[in-house]
């Protein structure tokens, strides 16, 4: 599994070097193409726009055009009072500037204002007086929007792919976290330390989805891919569900038998291999993918030595907690098997 994410990541890394590359040569192919004075302003906002997540991009992207926007506004009344009134460059530059310092302090994706005021207003450039601040504007708009065409159109992130191997590893920690807490009487601390791991992979996963939705801006994923967004909520439930047992666990630890803690490992292990399986086959596949699993029936088949070994040898409120967990554990295999049953109805 390291080895997997570490291959991923190489393979990012590449895919965001590719992506930023494409997007200069396409800003430079447009500035040329429009006649820029200064080009090299559209190289700049590439650079800053394009980043590995398409989430990211359309922020900066906005935050970018605002803040230029805003700068060239102070920038046009700069000039206008350098021009019409008897004040030195030096003071007009503070007038326009303590606004726009206040507006960057209040909002600090506005910073982009001050650059371009400063850009427009105390650095020479061809052309007329007012003709300055439209092209260093036009200049960032050519860069957003070279951005925004290779992030949408070339080497697409694939936030899917990604969602699923978040999904493979939270399921895998939920299962070491389980494992450790039915065979030793680890402290509290640790689990949750454990907790703390599956949460930070429930925050990827829920940032991958949220970027698969910007990827995908015409479907709508709960119908166009319901296994990606139903697969989030079940590991929540699941997370609660180990913290539950956990607890139950630290109290009544000496009541469970030796028997009973080896037939749940072994069950458990099954379980959670499947779900790994299931991810991981959904994670080789950049569109929604239908797995090849086996019915339903043979998961409750894997759940029903849990279920007995609860009710025979488990302290109740111990016995409560493994119930909800199993419950939920069929709920998020019945998640991987929608796909399956919405292409049979359809």
């Amino acid at each position: 599994m390291f080895y997997s994410l570490k291959k991923r990541e190489i393979y990012s890394a590449v895919q965001q070097s590719l992506r930023l590359l494409l997007s200069i040569a396409l800003s430079s192919l447009i500035a040329y193409v429009c006649r820029l004075h200064e080009p090299y302003w559209a190289l700049i906002t590439s650079v800053i726009v394009t980043q590995s997540r398409i989430v990211q991009t359309i922020q900066t992207s906005q935050d970018q055009i605002v803040g230029s926007l805003i700068g060239g506004v102070a920038g046009l009344i700069a000039i206008v009072l350098e021009n019409y009134s008897q004040w030195s460059s030096l003071i007009v530059f503070t007038i326009v500037i303590i606004p726009m310092v206040a507006l960057v302090a209040w909002r600090p994706s506005m910073r982009l204002g001050v650059v371009t005021l400063a850009v427009v207003f105390l650095f020479p450039s061809p052309g007329g007086m007012f003709e300055r601040p439209f092209d260093r504007i036009m200049a960032i708009i050519v860069g957003v929007i070279a951005s925004l065409a290779a992030s949408y159109f070339i080497l697409r992130p694939q936030a899917r792919c990604n969602a699923f191997i978040h999904a493979k590893v939270a399921f895998d920690k939920l299962h070491i976290l389980l494992h450790s807490v039915l065979t030793s009487h680890i402290i509290w601390e640790e689990v949750e330390s454990m907790n703390d791991d599956v949460a930070s992979e429930l925050r990827d996963l829920a940032s991958e989805i949220a970027e698969a939705r910007k990827e995908h801006p015409n479907y709508t994923l709960e119908h166009s891919d319901p296994t990606l967004v139903k697969v989030y909520p079940i590991l929540r439930r699941l997370q609660s569900d180990s913290i539950f047992v956990a607890r139950a666990m630290d109290e009544y630890h000496q009541m469970l038998p030796d028997e009973t803690r080896d037939v749940l490992k072994i069950s458990l292990n099954q379980v959670f291999e499947r779900f790994i399986q299931l991810c991981n086959e959904q994670a080789d596949h950049s569109e929604p993918f239908f797995c090849s699993i086996q019915a339903a029936n043979d998961f409750e088949a894997m759940i029903e030595p849990i279920l007995k070994e609860i009710k025979e040898n488990c302290p109740k409120t111990i016995q409560f907690t493994l119930e909800a967990l199993c419950h939920d554990l069929i709920l998020g295999h019945d998640v991987f098997m929608l796909s399956k049953k919405l292409r049979a109805f359809s």
